[in-house]
């Protein structure tokens, strides 16, 4: 069975996917900076086991396991810059929110799904050194209602959303 590569797919998405330019340009502006693994780590306590939910209606939390992986080295490298790894970890509440589920994905039988009952793949625009770029989050969602879902790992994406609307658009610092 082949499965999706949800990275290679964000370089799909379009920012109209998103909503118009105006309020894409809001949506992909952070409000917080973070440059290194403390400070992004920071911004990542204050929302242990907080709901988190986005304009879709879909919710999940963080928990200590999910902070631990997504400032993990492995995943660090596996955001496109460092930079912008910390950046979208700074601002994960907010892109969280804004986040939308475009493509469906199946759970991938080579790995443990034992209590698993999805994988969910969203994505959320973001500022990064004036382009609008993809940020992924994985969200694994448990059968059992009490586990919930968790935001498993976020990845700043080498896709520039930008360019596919042309000049039009102007990033505001």
């Amino acid at each position: 069975m082949n499965f999706k590569d949800s990275t290679a797919q964000a370089h799909e998405l379009t920012l109209n996917m998103f909503g118009i330019l105006d309020e894409v340009q809001k949506m992909a502006t952070m409000e917080h900076k973070a440059h290194s693994y403390d400070e992004a780590r920071i911004f990542l306590k204050k929302l242990i086991n907080k709901p988190l939910i986005n304009r879709s209606g879909i919710e999940a939390t963080l928990s200590n396991k999910s902070i631990d992986k997504i400032l993990s080295g492995k995943a660090i490298n596996k955001s496109f810059d460092k930079e912008a790894h910390f950046l979208a970890v700074a601002n994960l509440e907010k892109l969280f929110f804004y986040a939308i589920e475009p493509y469906k994905f199946e759970k991938n039988l080579s790995k443990n799904n034992e209590h698993l009952k999805a994988i969910r793949r969203l994505y959320a625009p973001m500022v990064f050194n004036d382009k609008i770029v993809p940020v992924k989050f994985t969200v694994k969602e448990m059968e059992s209602k009490i586990a919930g879902a968790r935001i498993y790992s976020i990845e700043a994406i080498n896709a520039n959303l930008s360019k596919k609307i042309g000049d039009t658009l102007r990033i505001s610092p």
